[in-house]
């Protein structure tokens, strides 16, 4: 069972209009799968490592501790993830409603190119 909490005060402009997502483009690729991962582990309520872990198997390479938690950060602050603290030193990291508004546009915008491009 996936745990919604209310969203935070957002810096991007672009979550601000939830009742018509667009799809992530503001994102690079990398914060994209972020987003799906720790949308994919909420049932675990995934902390920073079991999150690079996941990403660690995607990627050839192992992705750099300093960039991972960089760009998390950005996450949160852009309103798309919610942290939440689990202990002194270890938080959770989940997809804010919003966040799960943009990543469902995301998804539908994928499917519509993929369908019109094997028309």
């Amino acid at each position: 069972m996936s745990r919604q909490y209310s969203a935070g005060g957002s810096t991007d402009p672009a979550l601000e209009s939830v009742s018509s997502p667009r799809p992530l483009a503001p994102l690079t690729g990398f914060k994209r799968d972020q987003l799906f991962v720790i949308r994919m582990l909420a049932d675990q309520n995934p902390h920073g490592i079991v999150i690079k872990g996941a990403l660690d198997e995607h990627y050839d390479d192992e992705i750099n501790q300093g960039r991972f938690y960089q760009n998390l950060g950005d996450l949160v602050e852009d309103g798309y993830v919610e942290k939440h603290p689990i202990d002194g030193r270890t938080n959770a990291y989940l997809v804010s409603p919003a966040g799960a508004d943009r990543l469902e546009a995301h998804h539908q915008w994928e499917r519509r190119c993929l369908v019109a491009g094997g028309e």
